[in-house]
């Protein structure tokens, strides 16, 4: 198959905050490269529900609300609620991707499907993650096989058995080597996808990362 990307370059969301922590993502999909934004569509409404369902009370004071499909009607409530969740989640989390283009098959360029490895690990690409990586960002928290190698350089053994785990001292070490960075503390949470669907094994590390950064709780898992 042969991937073909989307000519919008998606850059990591507002890092004029200094948030403490670093989500990579896999790539950005078509509501993604419209807006220029990460995890602006469906995978910012999974990030939104599973951040309240962890009990982290930033995202909780939102309310519950449907994430909008689309941008048809920019003054709709529910519009107006998903760019206010976003410029807060600008000030505690910065999303980007391990490659900032909408990469598509070619027998279906309205589709989606994961970038290339060598794309990926680029000298450009990887110049371009270094440069997106603050003082600030101490935690990492690694959403996808694509995301990992971005990371590491290497690929993830069974992927769907190190979802929702904190990454060794070992790939804290390999990552901070390749990426110039310094970050303390990371997960491997695997697909934000999953994350519904899976709120018992995805909170309990979620409010983990939550207490690692001092972020207030709320009492239970929702």
């Amino acid at each position: 198959m042969t991937v073909l990307y989307d000519s919008r370059f998606v850059p990591a969301h507002d890092m004029d905050f200094h948030a403490q922590v670093l989500l990579m993502n896999e790539a950005p999909g078509p509501d993604e490269a419209v807006s220029g934004v990460p995890l602006y569509g469906q995978q910012g409404a999974n990030l939104f529900h599973a951040l309240r369902a962890a009990g982290i009370v930033w995202a909780e004071n939102f309310g519950k609300f449907i994430w909008p499909k689309n941008d048809r009607n920019l003054h709709d409530v529910r519009q107006r609620k998903k760019r206010s969740f976003l410029a807060t989640r600008a000030q505690y989390i910065t999303c980007t991707n391990a490659f900032p283009y909408w990469p598509k098959p070619s027998d279906n360029i309205d589709s989606f499907c994961p970038p290339l490895k060598k794309d990926v690990c680029g000298i450009e690409n990887i110049e371009r993650i270094k440069g997106e990586i603050l003082a600030s960002h101490s935690v990492l928290v690694i959403c996808g096989r694509y995301a990992y190698i971005a990371c590491t350089g290497e690929e993830l053994c069974h992927p769907s058995k190190r979802e929702y785990t904190e990454l060794t001292s070992e790939e804290l070490k390999t990552t901070n080597t390749r990426l110039n960075s310094n970050f303390k503390k990371g997960w491997y949470m695997g697909h934000t996808r999953r994350w519904s669907l899976n709120k018992h094994r995805s909170s309990p590390p979620l409010r983990e990362l939550a207490r690692t950064l001092d972020w207030q709780l709320s009492g239970q898992i929702t």
